[in-house]
């Protein structure tokens, strides 16, 4: 079977970059609050929207999360859930990240679309030297838009200035692998490095 020739791998953060979100942190803020932890999570990406397309700051999403259980938050240490919350979020997939470092001279463009709250993105802004490598940074909280709403990749596209149909992108998540071929591309739904390789090498082919 002849290889789709592609001119643009675009990545996720989350989860494909970075390893799947640290339960270790998240378990730090609910020995505070008291909570289960399925039923935290289900608020948690509930309340998210807002914080991830930047109409919420830390402060606010974290006054919501604790409102939403009648807990008072005065009483609570807002700051250090933020600080927790961005760590559960920047331990790096180091296979992918290796990757991008020894390809990049073989990738056309390549270019990250991720759903991300200011916060962490203060945090990688100041600690990631390898954003450098990325010749288009796509984030909902700069734009006002999430994934896998059609308009944050068709913006990405338009900054590459590639039309889709020559573009891969890679998620771990199903709506918004979606979202991406709703667009156009061609997509990768990330389970690990090992299937991502395959999928990647069995499939498609970089070309300028």
């Amino acid at each position: 079977m002849e290889k789709i020739k592609i001119r643009a791998l675009i990545l996720d953060y989350g989860g494909v970059i970075s390893q799947p979100q640290n339960p270790e942190n998240v378990n730090y803020i609910l020995q505070y609050i008291q909570q289960d932890y399925d039923d935290f999570m289900q608020v948690y990406y509930d309340l998210r929207v807002g914080y991830d397309n930047g109409q919420l700051s830390g402060q606010e999403y974290w006054v919501r999360v604790l409102q939403h259980y009648s807990l008072d938050p005065n009483g609570f240490n807002i700051p250090r859930f933020i600080q927790e919350d961005v760590a559960s979020w920047t331990s790096l997939n180091e296979s992918m990240l290796q990757f991008i470092i020894e390809n990049k001279d073989k990738i056309p463009k390549l270019a990250m679309i991720s759903n991300m709250v200011d916060d962490t993105l203060v945090f990688m802004r100041k600690h990631y030297d390898w954003l450098d490598l990325f010749d288009e940074l796509t984030f909902s909280c700069e734009l006002g838009v999430n994934k896998p709403d059609r308009e944050i990749y068709e913006i990405c596209l338009r900054n590459l200035m590639i039309p889709p149909s020559e573009c891969l992108f890679v998620d771990d998540s199903a709506k918004n692998v979606s979202g991406a071929i709703e667009s156009g591309m061609y997509a990768i739904q990330f389970e690990n490095f090992p299937q991502f390789i395959l999928e990647l090498d069995e499939k498609f082919s970089m070309t300028q």
